[in-house]
């Protein structure tokens, strides 16, 4: 009896611990399913954080640095939606002709009229629904259709629509502008002309252009014209100088006290490489004038050389080489990479070859620099923006954008420049009722070919006028193709400007 109580007691007690060991095991269990799920929980919340943060990071810097480039995109469709009910303001030049202007269609929907058409098109630009805006059209258009970026502005304009845009006047003489275009006639090439002591452009023309009345009907053949009608030519056309790049280089000899003598033989060896002079010529004793007006590579081959890198580098800065610089239009800068030039590369870029790249804009500026007495100008395409009841809301002034050279050292630029007109290779543009200062320049393309140059500026009259005239893929020299456009068109343009 004592055996089998004993027995029944251990039972009890055996069954008792395996109860309890399996109240512990799923005790623990469970407290790890806990903390797992715990542990999920967290990755989950952290992540959810952090995309919280990254979203109002991503919001803030957006509305700080890019909200205006979206705003101000020509092909943002909210600005259709301002332009279905207000009118883009009217688009002037320097003397009040209606340049571009809004209509209406049979829908009552505005509608933009080109007065110029393909003349003025590097300038306007177009206005498309379905491709955008280019020109003066999409740079200033929150002001054509009074549209602020203020805060403040925003609000007034919900509670006052006005229906109207502001009007934007040019300093294009649009009688010149044609005038200009015409004398591209069947030539691929840009011509741009400016005030010399104001920086105002005056006319500034690419050849081939487009009619902006009729871009979304002619849009594929634009695009697909090998040409490439839609290139501001003027301003994003990117050429080699030539020897238009030696006014630049005899800055810099001038300003550095470079010995100016030297006896050409017709040949310049820098770096077992042999710089030769246009047709094989040789010159003999020369000094700068006589260099620059027979254009001779030798000469500022090994002037260069002696100039040096660092002191050319100075001096393509004051002419604004590889700086940015502010204009109404999307533009190209010219560009020297000094990181890449060697000996030779260096004395090559002293005479208009190499790697040297500009646009004729900038070329414009550098002739007017040289016509001003080395000062160079702020460019200036737009005067004025006027409200719908003529109030100046924004007007352009006169601006000194670089102090390049003296005085002193522009003028014996300038005295050279008239010799290349009067004796040299720029005889084409010599005209017996005008002094013309010029320079000729003849670089070679990719597909053996010439680009053609000439830049130069009228010397006596009140108004001083510099152009810049390049004739695309010629074949010929700057004096054969380019000069005998300069210097009858400068003639032309007083005729409209006096």
């Amino acid at each position: 009896m004592k055996d089998r109580f004993k027995r029944f007691f251990n039972k009890i007690l055996k069954k008792e611990k395996e109860s309890r060991e399996m109240l512990n095991s799923n005790q623990y269990k469970g407290s790890n399913e806990k903390t797992t799920v715990n542990k999920r929980s967290l990755v989950v919340l952290v992540f959810l954080i952090a995309l919280f943060l990254f979203l109002v990071v991503y919001l803030v810097i957006f509305q700080l640095f890019y909200s205006d480039d979206l705003v101000n995109h020509n092909h943002n469709k909210r600005n259709w939606i301002d332009e279905n009910v207000i009118a883009r303001g009217t688009i002037y030049d320097r003397n009040g002709n209606v340049v571009v202007h809004t209509e209406k269609d049979e829908e009552d929907n505005n509608y933009r009229v080109y007065d110029y058409g393909e003349s003025m098109a590097p300038v306007t630009g177009y206005n498309s629904v379905i491709y955008g805006k280019s020109g003066i059209e999409n740079t200033y258009n929150n002001d054509l259709l009074n549209i602020s970026t203020n805060e403040i502005s925003k609000l007034k304009s919900m509670v006052i629509e006005s229906g109207i845009g502001n009007d934007v006047t040019l300093s294009i003489d649009a009688n010149l502008q044609e005038l200009s275009y015409r004398y591209l006639d069947g030539i691929v090439g840009s011509i741009v002309i400016m005030n010399a002591e104001t920086g105002e452009v005056l006319s500034l023309v690419s050849n081939p252009s487009f009619d902006p009345n009729s871009i979304d009907m002619d849009w594929e053949e634009l695009i697909q014209d090998e040409k490439g009608p839609l290139l501001n030519r003027a301003t994003q056309g990117v050429y080699r100088p030539g020897s238009i790049m030696k006014v630049i280089t005899a800055t810099g000899l001038l300003d550095n006290n470079v010995n100016l003598n030297y006896n050409d033989t017709g040949k310049e060896v820098i770096q077992n490489y042999t710089v030769t002079n246009f047709g094989d010529a040789v010159f003999g004793q020369l000094d700068l004038r006589s260099a620059i007006v027979n254009s001779v590579n030798t000469y500022f081959a090994n002037k260069t050389v002696e100039l040096g890198k660092k002191s050319l580098e100075e001096t393509t800065d004051k002419f604004m080489f590889n700086e940015d610089y502010k204009f109404d239009l999307v533009h190209n800068r010219a560009e020297i990479p000094y990181d890449e030039l060697n000996e030779i590369d260096t004395a090559m870029t002293g005479f208009g070859y190499g790697k040297t790249t500009v646009t004729p804009l900038h070329m414009a500026m550098v002739a007017s620099t040289i016509a001003n007495g080395g000062k160079m100008m702020q460019p200036r395409l737009v005067l004025n923006v006027k409200d719908k009841d003529g109030k100046i809301l924004k007007t352009s002034k006169e601006e000194v954008l670089s102090e390049v050279t003296t005085a002193d050292t522009a003028n014996k630029i300038k005295d050279a420049m008239i010799g290349v007109v009067n004796e040299g290779s720029g005889q084409a543009a010599y005209n017996p009722y005008l002094t013309i200062a010029g320079k000729t320049g003849t670089a070679d393309t990719e597909n053996d070919s010439t680009d053609a140059w000439f830049i130069g500026f009228a010397v006596d009259r009140q108004t001083t006028l510099a152009i810049a005239v390049v004739v695309e893929n010629d074949g010929r020299t700057g004096g054969e193709a380019a000069a005998p456009i300069a210097g009858p068109l400068l003639r032309d343009a007083y005729d409209i400007i006096e």
